[in-house]
């Protein structure tokens, strides 16, 4: 079986046109975009430290505010579905722009939440607004350079995967400290500010087709059906989202459980120690770049499912829950990395079609990985969420092994 190849050719200019060379994307630029797309998405990430704050506060079950933390991801699978396409067909500035300004509004929503209805249609809300975020990562994508395409989105993947960790980290210590409700406030007031920069210096971009929005798409499926590595691509995105969620999902009510006794301030210390392996996105593009995005993926999905072992094994111990995120968030990255690298590179004029498929079903993923997680902490307690995280692993894991010959990077 032959596949499309993934490297576009060297002559292959910024957004798909014919030129002899794309310029290199700045490095401010770089930066702007990356800092975008980790404080919008992150917006999703606050709740997770202050489940069981947010729980007491209201007076809520710990499987309502769970599902309705969960609502936040669908919210996003269903505005990446419907919105992100628009980035072909659109320029990109004023979508991104808008998304961050209906962030501001949701998250002033979830801060005056009273009650399961409001809190739910508030977290739905808030998904629904982050399609901004990967149009900003297709958007860097387009221009870069085709040699300095893994890097770029690698950089921006990190400062995805930074921004919610440290929001992560922020509420958990917040939390402790002052009302949940002022946290999402702040994080409204502080995207006020990045809407600024966006205004200011944002570049335009021009649409690559014309095409009707209903045409649009539907055209989704062809590309889907049409494209063995970005089916492959969200099989290992999805299944790697699902085993992350169902562990962030369900840590705070693990913390606050004896024997470990913690707060939501020790859920975001952990989110904190996972930061040191998102800054390797860089790094993780690079050898994409350089060796292939397939065999980095696979190697990182071992070393993925080996963090739900030491859960399993340690995960009664602050020590083990340490040791663990580290090595689970590194493996998430460079899956996620390399991922993003091998869609990018299939065809420019589809590049937000491409990651719209990707990112819904990854996305996916982390929602059916969340509802999982709540199930299983249920019924099953922490054992459970660990042999839960890993099978999803596992069936992605098998997946790449027995396929490995059909692909070549």
């Amino acid at each position: 079986m032959t596949t499309r190849q993934e490297t576009p050719p060297a002559s292959q200019g910024e957004e798909g046109n014919s030129a002899p060379s794309a310029p290199r994307l700045s490095k401010s630029m770089t930066l702007l975009l990356a800092t975008t797309v980790g404080m919008v998405v992150g917006n999703m990430y606050y709740m997770q430290p202050l489940l069981g704050l947010i729980a007491i506060d209201l007076g809520l079950t710990e499987g309502e505010v769970g599902s309705a933390a969960t609502l936040c991801l669908i919210g996003q699978s269903v505005g990446m579905l419907l919105v992100l396409p628009l980035g072909d067909i659109f320029n990109r500035r004023p979508l991104i722009l808008i998304s961050v300004f209906l962030s501001i509004c949701a998250l002033l929503f979830v801060g005056t939440s009273h009650g399961v209805v409001s809190l739910s249609l508030s977290c739905l809300a808030l998904g629904l607004a982050t399609t901004g975020t990967h149009m900003t990562i297709s958007l860097a994508a387009s221009l870069a350079s085709p040699e300095q395409r893994g890097q770029v989105v690698g950089t921006v993947v990190g400062g995805l995967l930074t921004g919610l960790l440290l929001c992560r980290t922020i509420s958990g210590f917040l939390g402790k400290l002052i009302d949940w409700q002022f946290i999402y406030f702040l994080a409204a007031g502080m995207l006020v500010c990045l809407f600024i920069l966006l205004w200011r210096y944002l570049p335009s971009t021009m649409p690559q087709i014309r095409m009707g929005y209903f045409r649009l798409l539907t055209s989704m499926w062809k590309i889907f059906r049409s494209e063995p590595v970005l089916r492959e691509s969200c099989l290992f995105g999805s299944m790697s989202m699902a085993a992350f969620c169902a562990f962030w999902m369900t840590l705070a009510f693990h913390l606050e459980r004896p024997p470990l006794n913690y707060g939501s301030d020790v859920a975001g210390l952990l989110g904190l120690l996972a930061i040191g392996g998102a800054i390797t996105a860089g790094m993780i593009g690079r050898l994409a770049d350089r060796f292939g995005a397939r065999p980095i993926i696979g190697l990182f999905q071992l070393f993925t499912l080996s963090s739900f072992g030491i859960f399993y094994l340690w995960g009664e111990t602050l020590l083990g829950l340490g040791i663990g995120v580290v090595v689970m968030d590194l493996g998430i990255q460079a899956v996620h990395v390399g991922n993003q690298s091998r869609i990018y590179s299939l065809a420019p004029e589809e590049r937000n079609r491409l990651g719209t498929i990707y990112i819904v079903t990854y996305f996916a993923g982390g929602s059916l990985g969340a509802a999982a997680s709540v199930w299983s902490w249920t019924h099953y307690g922490w054992s459970g969420v660990c042999i839960i995280s890993a099978l999803f692993l596992v069936v992605s894991i098998l997946y790449w092994g027995f396929t490995a010959q059909r692909y070549a990077d």
